[in-house]
């Protein structure tokens, strides 16, 4: 990277907030961005998990890892971040750890070489395996306290923290006035936890399991905005 100035101005249909005292902006790419730190955060990426499909017999589609690592590398160019945290969900399986996937990975990271990466382990992280040191992530378990904030992949409650965190990939319905229905990725916040969107492509969402209560932060459309009869 050669520009190293946190970016000031909040990118266009970021949402921004105030949590445990930190300016933070919801964004539109499914990320979360820290300016006071210059640290985004993104969940469940999710590489290799078409590849994993795939290996079982499945038609299903091509083009989704290079999808993933160009909307991350869209994310970087735009807020010249110093640190990417991933929280969880980084690789989907066992059969991403093999050159098809990891190539156009390793390509990516030398592209942003001067970007610090960590990673939360989660789920799919321990049944897929570590990803190879020469991606260079520091790689931790949950929770991982950074200032008033623990990061975690599962949603849970973390003493004298606020918790982002993501697994769920919590969706929202919208409801039109000829009773159609539209679901879309959001940002769940409730009480000291915010969940993130799952950011990697060919992931799905649901409404399951979502914290009672709960605000949601529709994504569609290039912005990020409270849902309609969101509590």
């Amino acid at each position: 990277m050669t520009e190293t100035r946190p970016q000031v101005d909040p990118p266009p249909g970021a949402l921004a907030m105030t949590l445990a005292g930190e300016r933070v902006w919801l964004l539109p790419g499914r990320a979360l961005w820290w300016p006071a730190t210059r640290t985004v955060f993104v969940a469940d990426v999710h590489l290799g998990k078409a590849a994993s499909f795939r290996a079982l017999g499945q038609p299903v589609p091509s083009g989704t890892t290079r999808d993933n690592l160009d909307r991350l590398s869209a994310l970087i160019d735009d807020l010249r971040p110093a640190r990417l945290v991933v929280l969880g969900d980084f690789l989907h399986a066992a059969a991403a750890q093999q050159p098809q996937v990891l190539d156009p990975v390793h390509r990516w990271r030398e592209r942003h070489a001067d970007l610090a990466g960590l990673l939360v382990r989660g789920n799919h992280d321990s049944r897929a395996g570590d990803p190879p040191p020469s991606l260079r992530f520091e790689i931790v378990d949950e929770p991982h306290a950074m200032g008033p904030f623990a990061a975690c992949h599962h949603p849970r409650r973390v003493p004298d923290a606020y918790v982002l965190a993501g697994h769920l990939h919590p969706a929202t319905t919208l409801h039109g006035r000829a009773h159609e229905r539209h679901r879309l990725p959001c940002f769940c916040e409730s009480e000291g936890l915010m969940i993130l969107p799952a950011f990697g492509a060919f992931t799905g969402t649901t409404q399951a399991g979502l914290p009672e209560g709960s605000r949601c932060h529709a994504v569609g459309g290039g912005s990020v905005w409270p849902a309609p009869g969101s509590e």
